[in-house]
């Protein structure tokens, strides 16, 4: 059994990278000496010694149990799902969702953090940009939103979640991203 030291402190970017490489671990099925599950039990079990968000149940438990930096790799890994389908619909789709979200529903688009309130979660998107390849579709925007944005995002994760496959792309439809962007502007 893994056991992490009570003197044992990891960094944000040591917890990054710990989550990528369970993430690509498990979604290679790889088998080894470590128990990967165990690790990750470990840091998480670290990490709710300490304090926890007053959440009211609006962020899902997946994200509610860890930092603001997978916080911020979840959101930007959702927004590039619904960026991906909704590049991929036809110019009729594309007016439905618009329709059927309003005005997020044009030109479907990630954001940002406002840039007064959320700056810590402006700031690891943009690290997270900058130091992955796993975000490269983000890369030179303007990450400053004009208004609170994070608790749109989370009630957006929420529906996200079940949407989300194992591996691979979600290939996110019409009525999915405009569930999507109804879900970042009404509180339900």
């Amino acid at each position: 059994m893994f056991s992490m030291g009570a003197n044992m402190q990891l960094t944000e970017g040591e917890k990054l990278i710990l989550a990528m490489l369970y993430d690509i671990h498990k979604a290679l099925n790889l088998k080894g000496a470590v128990d990967i599950d165990a690790v990750r039990a470990a840091i998480s079990e670290k990490k709710s010694q300490g304090t926890r968000p007053a959440t009211n149940g609006a962020v899902p438990a997946r994200v509610a149990a860890v930092d603001p930096t997978a916080e911020v790799a979840e959101i930007l890994d959702m927004w590039s799902a619904i960026e991906r389908g909704y590049k991929r619909l036809t110019v009729e789709e594309k007016r439905e969702v618009e329709a059927g979200a309003g005005p997020l529903g044009r030109g479907v688009r990630f954001s940002g953090f406002d840039e007064d309130t959320e700056k810590r979660h402006r700031e690891l998107a943009q690290t997270l940009i900058d130091t992955t390849d796993r975000f490269e579709r983000f890369q030179g925007r303007n990450l400053t939103a004009h208004m609170p944005t994070l608790d749109g995002y989370r009630r957006m994760l929420q529906m996200f979640a079940p949407m989300r496959p194992a591996t691979g792309d979600p290939r996110l439809g019409v009525q999915q991203i405009i569930a999507l962007a109804n879900a970042e502007k009404y509180a339900r």
